[in-house]
């Protein structure tokens, strides 16, 4: 089993370029770094764990025992990471969607068109975020 991928979607410097320079809300590049590092910790589970079935022997029972422990320690480390990222993912996914939310509001305070577009554009880079979480969430739930 390989390692969980979050994806391009969810970065904090795509982020950042689509953000206006006078929105001051810091609530999703936050979520975003969080996840981004929650995310460089993502697991490897090696496809041997399991070890084969022992010969009925004290010395091939007690290695096998050994060896499920080993197993159980590995598939317990990766299971918090994978809470870990789990948290991070909701964080982003809240996160963006309050801020597509802020932002759509702000575009609906500018006058012309070409001062709502950059929020208007901001907020849809928001809700893809979110969406991105949410495929995310989806793969390791």
């Amino acid at each position: 089993m390989g390692a969980t991928s979050l994806g391009s979607g969810l970065s904090s410097a795509n982020w950042a370029k689509s953000k206006p320079a006078d929105y001051k809300g810091q609530e999703l590049d936050n979520a975003l770094k969080a996840c981004e590092t929650a995310g460089g910790k993502t697991p490897v589970i090696p496809n041997n764990l399991i070890p084969k079935v022992p010969k009925l022997s004290i010395a091939e029972i007690t290695s096998c025992i050994t060896d499920l422990q080993s197993a159980l320690t590995e598939l317990q480390k990766a299971l918090t990471m994978l809470q870990q990222i789990k948290t991070a993912l909701l964080a982003v996914q809240g996160a963006a969607g309050k801020t597509a939310a802020d932002l759509a509001k702000l575009a609906k305070g500018k006058d012309s068109d070409k001062d709502k577009e950059p929020y208007e554009n901001a907020a849809g880079v928001a809700n893809s975020i979110s969406s991105a979480a949410g495929s995310a969430l989806a793969g390791i739930k």
